[in-house]
């Protein structure tokens, strides 16, 4: 055996160890012939390109799409509604923030620490930072449509590049703050959400996945669900902004946080009494965004203040971490033990390309 051929053998160790079974000698025999002289000293090992096709191949198997073996595709199942629900969430809060920053400009009394003029692009304070963002936040609802339409090429860029707008918002609000390290805590956990619903964008949606049912179904009740949202956070705003404990309530976290419960407790009510109806990926997907939500969460935590209004504040979120956290471990197990059990992969996920072995 080759320095190269061992290496490539190393290299497919990435691929679940069930399809390297079955399929490993036929890529490893299309990749050296690809090569040609296997004894070259200059080729030492597969190429970047070659293990990135091999990496991908591993994503597409273990997030199986059409034909994939039962676990796999409830694993795929799962990422693919990581995304979706990731999607929704979005563009829920882009109708919120929309809303509120109507109020805020109308001059409707509103929770000040949510409708805050925030950071904007070179640094700008006020209305351009607040129209901005705003601006950014309405790229979710084009991914999500773009999803639901079946253009998933175009929701994963759209997606990224409001992923982009995110980070860079983060980095000028740090930037302009005494405070960045706190800002940063709070920021860039929330922009964890954001990550994970990319990634499983990304990751989820290859090209051997189902493909999306066409239609913006979906889209039109999270746009109603948003901006009844934002008239509740509104109209909640001037009857209890006095009221510190409820300010937790009122930001990303806070609305994420009682969604992801009522979620996980539907679920539940549907997995105990709908037995017909259980599935692995709505309990695993919700386990999934509990995570970073949970991080927002607690990222928001203030304990170098002892006053009245901290500990009122703490309070809540310290009762919304655990009711997350709580709610998320159930549905993990929940959704584990509804996973089919592992298979051999005879007739499972994608095969390799027969002519080079690549993925």
């Amino acid at each position: 055996m080759s320095l190269l051929e061992d290496n490539y053998r190393s290299v497919l160790r990435l691929l679940p160890a069930a399809y390297r079974a079955q399929r490993e000698e036929e890529m490893v025999s299309a990749f050296m012939e690809s090569v040609g002289d296997a004894d070259d000293p200059d080729v030492l090992k597969p190429s970047w390109a070659e293990i990135a096709s091999v990496a991908a191949l591993s994503v597409r198997i273990r997030l199986g799409g059409v034909g994939a073996a039962p676990r796999w595709f409830a694993w795929g199942e799962t990422v693919r509604l990581v995304a979706l629900l990731g999607l929704v969430f979005q563009t829920v809060i882009s109708c919120v923030y929309a809303g509120g920053l109507l109020l805020l400009y109308a001059k409707v009394h509103s929770p000040g620490a949510h409708y805050e003029p925030d950071t904007g692009p070179g640094g700008a304070v006020g209305p351009i930072g607040d129209i901005a963002q705003t601006l950014a936040g309405g790229l979710w609802i084009a991914a999500l449509a773009a999803l639901l339409y079946g253009r998933v090429h175009a929701a994963k860029v759209v997606a990224l590049i409001a992923v982009a707008l995110q980070l860079y918002f983060v980095a000028a609000i740090v930037a302009n703050d005494p405070y960045w390290w706190e800002t940063l805590q709070r920021k860039g956990s929330y922009a964890l959400l954001s990550l994970v619903s990319i990634t499983a964008l990304t990751a989820g949606f290859h090209r051997d996945a189902p493909p999306v049912r066409r239609g913006g179904w979906l889209s039109e009740p999270a746009l109603g669900a948003g901006a009844l949202l934002s008239v509740a956070v509104g109209v909640a705003g001037v009857q209890l902004d006095r009221r510190p404990w409820s300010w937790a309530w009122f930001d990303a976290p806070g609305l994420a946080g009682p969604m992801i419960v009522i979620a996980g407790a539907a679920y539940l009510g549907v997995h105990a009494y709908a037995p017909d109806r259980r599935t692995p990926a709505w309990p695993l997907a919700l386990a999934i965004l509990a995570a970073p939500v949970l991080c927002a969460r607690v990222a928001g935590l203030n304990f170098s203040s002892d006053d009245a209004i901290t500990r009122a504040v703490n309070a809540v979120m310290l009762g919304q971490s655990l009711a997350v956290t709580f709610v998320g471990l159930v549905l993990l197990v929940v959704g584990a033990r509804a996973l089919p059990a592992s298979e051999r992969v005879a007739d499972a996920g994608p095969l390799v390309n027969e002519a080079d072995g690549s993925a």
